[in-house]
């Protein structure tokens, strides 16, 4: 019964996303190691690390944090899933998120975090609210583009830093909220070309 709530909800991807986190935090270290993004590590060509970085995490508060917002973002935008599959979204994420960080932050030599892919989704499943006229969806894209201007001029939360035992990346946040515009201008690209050449 719950699992064929789950399945006609869509919110199997998403449950499938949280439990594969969830199995990665009880990996060993040593396992772990070989998943972070690590920037020595892209260079040599562990091209992997540019997505599994994302799905592990620093402690448990990383973890539950991270999870907590997945669970928001399924139970908001779960019904989008039927025009993009979670696993794409994420791994386009994944990949713009950490292509740019490689590409601009040579200072960060190692990551792990779901954040900044939580960003890029939220932000992209906001954008379609807007374009399907849903409620609220005008006020989440405004308060994701305030929260992460605001990260910006502010710096990374200490508090929270110490909470998750990390620094808080910010700029992930603001390059997951980059991946989640580009995908839903490719999305539209794509439903116009579809109706050009329909009619």
């Amino acid at each position: 019964m719950l699992a064929l709530f789950i399945k006609k909800q869509g919110y199997a991807a998403y449950c499938m996303l949280l439990l594969l986190a969830v199995l990665l935090f009880v990996l060993p270290s040593s396992w772990q190691q070989l998943l972070a993004y690590q920037r020595e590590s892209l260079a040599s060509g562990e091209l992997w690390r540019l997505i599994t970085g994302h799905l592990l995490h620093s402690n448990l508060y990383h973890l539950l944090l991270n999870g907590g917002g997945l669970l928001i973002i399924m139970l908001l935008h779960a019904s989008y899933q039927r025009q993009l599959a979670l696993l794409w979204q994420l791994l386009f994420t994944a990949i713009v998120i950490s292509s740019l960080m490689y590409w601009r932050q040579p200072d960060i030599q190692q990551y792990v975090g779901l954040s900044g892919v939580l960003h890029g989704l939220l932000f992209f499943g906001a954008l379609l609210d807007i374009k399907t006229a849903k409620t609220g969806g005008v006020l989440l894209t405004l308060g994701i583009l305030a929260k992460v201007a605001y990260e910006q001029y502010q710096g990374p939360d200490a508090e929270l830093g110490q909470l998750i035992n990390a620094t808080v990346a910010i700029d992930a946040h603001w390059y997951g909220v980059i991946a989640g515009g580009v995908m839903f201008s490719l999305l539209y690209l794509k439903n116009f070309f579809v109706k050009e050449t329909a009619s």
